[in-house]
């Protein structure tokens, strides 16, 4: 379980309240655990923080589940959710595939079953493997877009 947090993490939750970024490092200590080394990549996006662990640098098709941070909780995503078994009814969605759990406190990470869905999602058919084996989680951030000083309408007049 990680002690330290990388600093592209803090630096991305710096716009939280602190109970919300400790749901947040609460997550990624269990995520990380039963995962073990992974790629892990942060998308601040606008008003949320949207932090995905996949088995390849394909993130998009090796995803194993994310972790989404809002205002006053943390969605412990899953890209395929509804194939997954919970027998503790933990997951939440109505979506065609995508299934959350929705952890309001650090605690909640900790709660029986989760640690067996995201054991389930990381066994999932058709997810790739490194070329290597992974000796520690690889953390980047997605760029944020360059803002330009352009409008992004034509100018009219």
């Amino acid at each position: 379980m990680p002690t330290t947090q990388p600093p592209e993490l803090l630096d991305a939750l710096r716009r939280f309240e602190p109970d919300a970024q400790s749901i947040l490092i609460a997550a990624r200590s269990v995520v990380l655990d039963v995962v073990g080394p992974c790629y892990e990549m942060i998308f601040p996006i606008k008003k949320i923080v949207s932090v995905l662990y996949s088995t390849t640098e394909k993130r998009m098709k090796d995803n194993i589940c994310l972790l989404v941070v809002y205002r006053d909780h943390v969605n412990l995503m899953f890209p395929r959710g509804v194939d997954l078994k919970d027998p503790k009814h933990l997951l939440e969605g109505a979506g065609k595939a995508m299934r959350h759990v929705k952890l309001l406190t650090p605690g909640d990470a900790d709660r029986p079953g989760v640690r067996q869905l995201i054991a389930q999602a990381k066994k999932r058919r058709g997810l790739g493997k490194p070329a290597e084996p992974l000796r520690k989680t690889m953390t980047s951030l997605k760029s944020r877009p360059a803002t330009s000083t352009q409008p992004a309408w034509p100018r009219l007049f």
